[in-house]
């Protein structure tokens, strides 16, 4: 389970709203100040992201909640949606450098905009997978309130 602190920022019928942080772990990190990461996270440090969650628990704005979610449904959502994009680009590149370009010796643009295809159809096939994964999606619940 992946936990952090939010605090509910809004009150509805059976769900709350709530505000959690962008934490970056680069402020532990000893290189901090020599790498590029730790650069562009000190950008995004202090932004905050609202959360709708279904919860039938009684809470009220301003009260502090740990969520949690399942480590693994994000992991097959990332998967999805970072790696098959980039496998596609892999796989329809080689076969259009080896199809295209080397065996009817087209010029190697042939290739690139097959690697290109296919990775855009990759791209695609992904957000269909995870449009009918949608019943294992990443589900957010409050698993302790701050009083």
């Amino acid at each position: 389970m992946i936990k952090q602190q939010a605090r509910v920022t809004q009150v509805f019928d059976n769900e709350v709203e709530v505000e959690c942080a962008l934490n970056s772990t680069c402020s532990s990190c000893s290189n901090e100040s020599n790498c590029g990461v730790g650069t562009i996270a000190k950008a995004f440090s202090g932004k905050t992201q609202l959360i709708r969650i279904n919860t039938a628990l009684i809470l009220s704005p301003g009260q502090w909640v740990t969520i949690a979610t399942e480590e693994a449904a994000i992991l097959t959502q990332a998967f999805i949606t970072y790696l098959l994009p980039l496998f596609g680009l892999f796989f329809a590149g080689s076969i259009g450098q080896r199809l295209l370009v080397e065996h009817f010796h087209l010029p190697n643009i042939f290739g690139l905009l097959t690697a290109f295809a296919g990775s855009y159809l990759s791209f695609l096939a992904g957000r269909r997978i995870i449009s009918r994964l949608d019943n294992r999606s990443p589900t957010i619940e409050i698993v302790a309130v701050d009083y």
